[in-house]
């Protein structure tokens, strides 16, 4: 299992935005905001699969509302929250969530669950939130699941159908280059300004 994100503001900051056309899927989104989140998480994730995992046929498809490559192989998730579009790769299915530690009503929310922690922490609701998420998007039994954060403010989690691959690593996805109109297709083409750096 592979964890993968980009920080969307330093993405957009650095891009000729209209060049996140070219991976745009035709989805409807309510703002900009989340046609961007939408877009740079298809971009994250066939770049990934390209250039890390060497997938020939990048097409996307829904089985029912998960996405699959059309060609199978590897197994994907996609999510983002606030600043961060994160993708995980697995050779099992699996699911995949990330969100910021916002204040929120813990205890609230969780016993709407049926969740009765009569004291929850920050972590306990967001590592909560991230499972129930994150199996939402699985739509399978859980066999497996994992949890780990970004910084201070940000949890992960991801579970499977199957065991985790113990190959566990973060990587981030940067863009090197000062110039602030990069064409993210001749980068996805010829990558000469992106970089994949480990974080873990």
């Amino acid at each position: 299992m592979e964890i993968f994100y980009l920080n969307k503001q330093e993405v957009l900051n650095s891009i000729d935005k209209k060049s996140l056309e070219s991976f745009w899927d035709g989805r409807e989104c309510a703002c900009e905001d989340k046609y961007f989140e939408h877009v740079l998480g298809l971009f994250l994730t066939k770049f990934v699969a390209k250039h890390i995992y060497g997938v020939k046929n990048l097409n996307i498809e829904l089985r029912g509302k998960k996405p699959y490559f059309m060609s199978g192989g590897i197994h994907f998730s996609i999510s983002h929250s606030n600043d961060i579009v994160l993708v995980v790769f697995n050779n099992a299915e699996i699911g995949a969530d990330v969100e910021f530690m916002c204040p929120r009503n813990y205890k609230g929310i969780m016993q709407r669950y049926g969740e009765n922690n009569p004291n929850p922490s920050r972590i306990d609701f967001y590592k909560f939130w991230t499972v129930h998420e994150a199996e939402i998007k699985l739509n399978k039994n859980v066999r497996s699941l994992f949890s780990t954060f970004l910084g201070d403010d940000y949890i992960v989690s991801c579970v499977s159908s199957n065991v985790l691959v113990t190959n566990f690593s973060i990587k981030k996805l940067t863009i090197s280059s000062t110039n602030q109109n990069i064409n993210l297709l001749e980068e996805f083409t010829n990558p000469k300004n992106i970089k994949i750096k480990s974080v873990d």
